[in-house]
Formats: C-alpha cells, structure tokens, sequence
C-alpha cells in the first residue's frame, strides 16, 4: 500500500480518518506492515502490503466463496478473463479495445484518485495506473478476496505500475467520501451482493465532477441463454435488463450518461446527480467532457 493513499482513506465503520502506526517499508517504498488505527476504537492491520479491512473471510454466496480460492485467482487472468467478453458479446473484444473504453470513458488522464471496486485480479486497476503515469494521482484496487489481490499486487509490480490494494467490501468503502475522480468496476456488479447499496457507496466516494464506468452482463435475450443464467444465479449470480439496471444507478444518485451494449455486455458512464433548491437532480457532469 502506498503512503500516498493515507489522506484518502477513512474508516468503513465511522467514516473517520485512519492513522498508520508501526509501519515497515519496502525497497520501493511501499508500506508492506502495520496497522491503521481510528478514534472509534477499530484497528485494520496491513500484511504483505494489503490493507485489510474484513477479518476473517465470510463470503455469503457461492460464487463469492470461488473467489476465495488459491486456485480461482490464479486461473482467472490466465485462463478466463482474456477471452471472456468476446465469448459473451458475441463479437471480438480483445482487451484492448476494452481498456481503452474504460480508461477513457473515466477520463483517467486527468489525475486524482481512482478506484476500482471488486477489482479481482487488478485488470482495470493497472489500466488506470498506465493512463495516470504522467498526472498526479493514485488507483487503488478493492476486493474482498485475499487471494486475488495477492495476485493483483504481484501483476501491478510486474508490469511496473504504482497501484495499492485494499481488502474491503463493495457496500462499506474505506474511502472518503467525495474523494474519487473516478470508480470502475469490470462485470462484478452481478455478483456484488447488495447493488443498491455498492452503488451508493460508488456515489459517496465520488467527487462532484467524478465518473463512475461499470462492465455489466445483462438478462440474456435467448431461452437457452436464460436458462444457463437461471442455473448459475443459484451461486448468486444476478442479472438485470438495461432498463432495471440503469434505473438502480438513477435511485443511488448515479445518472447514466452514456452506455453501449455488445451481446449481454453492458458498458455504463454515470455521473453523480445533484439537487437543485427546487428539489430536482440533474448530473454534475456532463458526458461529452
């Protein structure tokens, strides 16, 4: 973890700032050992340069439960995801084309902190890092599974970029609030758990002129499609129309400004909404920025 991230965390519990204690770094600087304390009495410990704020791993469902796996985290950047959105949409989406959309639609060039929630094994994270390199800022990637930040932070150091990873959950996110200049998360949304309330974490943390970019699979069109989405949501795996899902973006303060539909692969650019003294919202940001 990088002490540079220090200024934008916050307790999950009480909101209240962190202060690191009995810290030990590396060559490069990095914070690999301690604990972060706050006033409300919690103490969040840091292990092998991972900040952790879980304990104990309580994962609810199924598919959160394979996440936790040794064996999960190593197969899912080698052996899934390169080929997984060319295998849904339906068309070639190599990770190019989808880095490029992702990185852009955040707008990341422009610096300031980013966060990538449920960022797996740091996919989307490295992508903000490279187009930060010459702004100021940092990206911080957040997971509840240890072992996938594990191989996140081995990816980001051998690819040489400055990332810091945080064990956290998606609906309590340790970061304060109105402090991103952008959030992302890559296809996790439909095994998040509580989406409205991921989503109103994603709207708090968000500064004002902030960008949320989200990777989503929808309801297949097909019967077979359905049927294959039926069978696997009994992992708690959960799937949405268009309609539905922006809709939860709108109800969590999130107005979608932009999106683009490949197959069941939903790409979403939302902005923080705000209100008016007459009661009405309107997004902060306009999309063509």
């Amino acid at each position: 973890m990088d002490e540079e991230l220090l200024p934008w965390l916050c307790c999950p519990t009480c909101s209240s700032a962190l202060d690191l204690r009995d810290s030990r770094c590396d060559a490069h600087g990095e914070i690999v050992a301690g604990r972060l304390h706050c006033g409300c009495g919690a103490v969040y410990p840091i292990r092998d340069g991972i900040a952790d704020f879980l304990g104990p791993p309580r994962p609810p469902t199924i598919a959160q439960l394979t996440n936790e796996l040794p064996a999960t985290a190593w197969a899912y950047e080698r052996l899934w995801r390169p080929f997984a959105l060319t295998l849904l949409s339906g068309e070639s989406f190599p990770y190019q084309r989808e880095l490029a959309l992702v990185t852009e639609w955040v707008d990341a060039a422009r610096g300031g902190l980013f966060v990538d929630v449920a960022c797996s094994n740091g996919l989307y994270a490295r992508a903000l890092a490279r187009a930060l390199r010459h702004a100021p800022g940092h990206v911080v990637g957040i997971d509840h599974a240890l072992p996938m930040l594990q191989e996140a932070r081995q990816r980001a150091r051998a690819a040489g970029v400055r990332v810091s990873y945080l064990r956290a959950s998606a609906q309590a996110l340790p970061v304060a609030s109105g402090a991103a200049s952008g959030v992302t998360i890559g296809g996790s949304l439909n095994e998040i758990g509580d989406l409205d309330a991921c989503l109103r974490e994603v709207r708090r943390v968000l500064a004002d002129d902030g960008r949320f970019v989200a990777m989503t699979l929808l309801t297949a069109r097909s019967a077979v499609g359905r049927a294959v989405q039926g069978a696997v949501s009994v992992g708690g795996i959960t799937f949405w129309s268009r309609e539905d899902l922006l809709q939860r973006f709108r109800a969590a303060g999130l107005h979608p400004q932009r999106d683009e539909q490949h197959g069941i692969v939903l790409f979403t650019l939302a902005s923080p909404c705000r209100e008016d003294s007459d009661g009405k919202s309107h997004p902060a940001v306009s999309g063509n920025r």
